[in-house]
């Protein structure tokens, strides 16, 4: 029998910042293309000490699920950013929906 390992997302720090390479290895991208996205505000950077953009591990995750978007459904980078912006906003809304529910119910 085989086990397998799972990783969650809490086992992550993610805020930890990575330099462009480094995410460009990490999602299978090119560094000009994180770099572009970022340019263009549809990835948020994190600047070194030295003024390079570094991605968070956040910023990856966000990036893997604009690739699959993008492949999947032959989406732009910009326009799975807006679907993950309402995607987020909508979880938002519905964690508030949560908290006044639990709040009013007897």
């Amino acid at each position: 029998m085989t086990t397998t390992a799972f990783v969650r997302l809490t086992d992550f720090d993610l805020e930890e910042p990575f330099a462009l390479e480094e995410a460009a290895e990490a999602t299978g991208a090119p560094p000009r293309v994180l770099w572009h996205l970022v340019r263009s505000g549809l990835l948020e950077a994190v600047w070194d000490e030295s003024g390079q953009p570094m991605l968070t591990a956040r910023a990856m995750l966000r990036f893997r699920r604009m690739q699959r978007l993008h492949r999947d459904l032959g989406v732009n980078f910009a326009g799975a950013a807006v679907i993950l912006d309402l995607v987020d906003r909508i979880e938002q809304m519905r964690r508030e929906l949560d908290e006044l529910h639990s709040k009013f119910v007897v």
